[in-house]
């Protein structure tokens, strides 16, 4: 037959302390209660300024547009004379810009070559 034992003595023991518990919410309250008091003698006796004696930075007024139709108009107009006229884009080392459509016809009379390399390799090949 089973040996019966009680219930208390079925129950795992408690390994809790209470005053530990007791111990570790007033250290808590404690420290918190020290740096709230700091932070108030700080302030109270040696702190900053009070915020009312900072002057309120100015901003700068807003910069608004007086034609913003015209202004978008100009922008387009300048956008379309880069896409098709003629510029210097490096005059030292003799690059031009050329209109779109002319770089596209160029584009389109290389054929299926249109996208290899323009320049020969100027790594030697080193199969030879």
């Amino acid at each position: 037959m089973a040996h019966d034992t009680s219930l208390t003595e079925r129950r795992e023991p408690s390994g809790l302390r209470p005053w530990l518990v007791v111990g570790v919410g007033l250290g808590t309250l404690g420290l918190v209660a020290t740096v709230l008091g700091a932070v108030w003698l700080f302030q109270r006796f040696g702190g900053s300024p009070a915020p009312a004696s900072f002057k309120p930075t100015v901003f700068a007024p807003p910069q608004l547009q007086s034609d913003p139709a015209g202004d978008l108009r100009d922008y387009q107009a300048a956008q379309y004379a880069r896409l098709t006229g003629y510029a210097w884009a490096d005059r030292e080392l003799g690059l031009v810009q050329i209109p779109i459509e002319r770089a596209m016809a160029m584009i389109a009379s290389r054929g299926s070559g249109a996208f290899d390399p323009l320049d020969p390799a100027r790594i030697p090949d080193p199969r030879r």
